[in-house]
């Protein structure tokens, strides 16, 4: 998977020396958000925000009449989020700490309801589900974008090394209690909730020869995770090879590499299956 979640910090993309390829996970996000109906002056909540970087997107489609209100589990990543710079043009947004596998606080009803690779780390994301959608407006939309492992990567040739990697991360996120295989159910949830399903497709992330790879960053990252789970050590990884090594991999491959699947759902609530 190209990214776990939106906790997983990284440097910022054209910074200086800390600059780092873009996540292109997060690619599907702005094809898929910005078509499921969000119009201006909605009221839309934002599950599982991290960073905050669906939250602004989303308050964008909202407008300055509308209003987002985003909730995660973490003060630290919501500290990050907070910091960043409001956008005059976009909906404001509140950030309010929430833990999405309990009782969810008394937030008031909403337009929409959005999600990016959330619903996984949840114990029960149908009985989260069914939460949310207490606190939505008869015929609002409910979209989440989620990811599955899927039996990746493939590509030309052979691709051991990202192949391994792409292993560690996953058992990595099953350790932790991560639904790897949510993203292919989700549709199905969504249906089970009594909602209509109106989107349900999947885009393959793709990773390009001679182009610079995020995955050396994301290995960094979970280098920590993998190694509290017994998964990978530092040894196994050698971060500071790991980019020459998947470049040269990639290379020798040629072409195309898909990498991962974004599983992009969108509802309308209480539609009917």
């Amino acid at each position: 998977m190209m990214c776990p979640d939106d906790r997983d910090a990284a440097p910022e993309p054209g910074s200086g020396a800390d600059a780092v390829p873009e996540n292109p996970a997060n690619g599907p996000s702005s094809r898929f958000f910005a078509a499921v109906g969000i119009v201006p002056g909605m009221r839309v909540l934002d599950i599982g925000c991290g960073n905050g970087d669906l939250s602004r997107f989303v308050a964008g489609l909202a407008g300055p009449g509308g209003e987002v209100v985003a909730l995660d589990r973490s003060d630290d990543v919501l500290a990050s989020a907070r910091a960043a710079k409001a956008d005059p043009r976009a909906a404001p947004i509140r950030y309010r700490t929430a833990d999405l596998a309990g009782v969810l606080p008394d937030l008031g009803r909403f337009d929409a309801i959005v999600g990016r690779r959330v619903l996984m780390y949840l114990p029960d994301a149908a009985a989260t589900i069914a939460r949310l959608s207490d606190l939505a407006r008869p015929g609002s939309i409910m979209a989440f974008q989620e990811h599955g492992r899927a039996g990746l990567p493939a590509g030309l040739g052979d691709l051991p090394l990202h192949g391994r990697l792409y292993d560690w991360m996953w058992t990595t996120v099953a350790a932790e209690g991560g639904d790897t295989g949510l993203a292919l159910r989700l549709a199905s949830l969504m249906r089970a909730a009594g909602h209509r399903v109106e989107t349900a497709r999947s885009e393959g992330i793709l990773l390009e020869a001679g182009e610079p790879s995020f995955l050396p960053t994301l290995a960094r990252v979970m280098l920590p995770r993998m190694q509290a789970h017994g998964v990978a050590t530092a040894e196994d990884m050698d971060p500071d090879t790991l980019a020459q090594r998947l470049e040269a991999e990639h290379l020798a491959a040629g072409g195309t590499i898909v990498w991962d699947l974004a599983f992009l759902v969108s509802a309308r609530i209480g539609a009917g299956r």
